[in-house]
């Protein structure tokens, strides 16, 4: 009788609201990164690795980008991005970043404007209640630019999804 009872019974998924509390954490961390080109032996990876002493590094393009795929979907509340600390920095220059549930529907989260300082910390910090998988960082003026950051640090907490009987 109960699991009969069990298998009448209706389950519906709905997004668990992440109460203010919450405590955010680097989500993308070993998480797969695309890049728009890559040159040499600097591959997206380095972005994500929790190192500061390494860098990614696109080939020159007018509009280079990089792309972090969480996996799944975050509440994204910040994005750090460290530029190099070895020379360099001015490369990382006038970027967006992006945040969305896939790469066909990006929402913007903040920007940076002028040149980076060699080793410098950039935070973005997104609107309230920033979801998505994926997040990209592009730099948008330019004819010829590199995109070579140290480090992307996106803050944020895994969308729990709840499951409620009715």
């Amino acid at each position: 009788m109960r699991s009969l009872l069990i298998t009448a019974l209706i389950y519906v998924f709905h997004v668990n609201v992440i109460s203010s509390n919450a405590v955010f954490t680097n989500v993308a961390y070993s998480k797969p990164v695309t890049l728009s080109s890559e040159h040499g032996f600097f591959p997206g990876k380095n972005a994500v690795n929790g190192l500061l002493s390494d860098f990614t590094h696109t080939a020159t393009e007018k509009l280079p980008w990089l792309r972090i795929d969480l996996g799944a979907q975050h509440i994204v509340h910040e994005i750090e991005v460290f530029a190099r600390s070895d020379c360099c920095g001015n490369q990382l220059q006038d970027f967006y970043i992006t945040v969305g549930e896939n790469i066909h529907d990006m929402h913007f989260c903040g920007h940076f404007t002028g040149h980076a300082s060699t080793g410098q910390r950039i935070a973005v910090f997104c609107p309230h209640n920033t979801v998505g998988r994926f997040v990209q960082l592009q730099i948008v003026s330019g004819n010829a630019n590199v995109l070579t950051p140290a480090e992307v640090l996106v803050w944020g907490v895994h969308v729990q999804r709840k499951r409620t009987i009715h």
